[in-house]
């Protein structure tokens, strides 16, 4: 059964493709970007990230001695990145309130759910999601952090023209 043969491939990729998007997220999040920027950037990301991840494990795939079918392997892994992937950008998708507080949710039931399911064991679901929401903060706090510093450039180059910020 191909489920079996490829699930790490699936979890691979599913992992990858939830926090890759929530990264995006969260930088864009941070950055004080709009909900149309979130969902540009989130939709091109999951799709050239999720071709970028099937390629790479095609030709990883390729090279084993023992190879399974590369090209399945490629498949399931771009398969996966994008439909497990794309949940966490859902929120944006729709007129919700608090977007961002629901993919996170969305994100670290979904990582937990892959980290358990890895190896069926309580710590493996919760040390999958810990490591994805710190994924997450570093996007936020490193964008947040250069959008702050961005702010305070053009404030100190506007207060020295003596033009007012609105």
């Amino acid at each position: 059964m191909i489920v079996n043969k490829y699930y790490s491939e699936f979890v691979y990729g599913g992992v990858d493709g939830l926090i890759t998007t929530f990264a995006i997220i969260a930088g864009s999040m941070g950055g004080n970007l709009s909900k149309k920027t979130v969902i540009v950037l989130g939709l091109a990301s999951i799709v050239s990230d999720g071709f970028s991840m099937g390629i790479s494990s095609y030709l990883a795939e390729k090279s084993r001695i023992t190879a399974n079918n590369a090209l399945e392997v490629g498949f399931i892994t771009f398969f996966s990145f994008i439909n497990v992937g794309i949940f966490p950008l859902l929120p944006f998708l729709f007129n919700v309130s608090y977007p961002f507080a629901i993919s996170s949710g969305i994100l670290a039931i979904l990582l937990f759910l892959l980290g358990f399911l890895k190896e069926f064991i309580l710590f493996e679901g919760l040390e999958t999601m810990v490591i994805g929401g710190a994924a997450a903060a570093i996007a936020y706090y490193v964008a947040k952090s250069i959008s702050n510093y961005e702010y305070k450039i053009k404030k100190k180059n506007d207060d020295e023209s003596g033009v007012n910020i609105v």
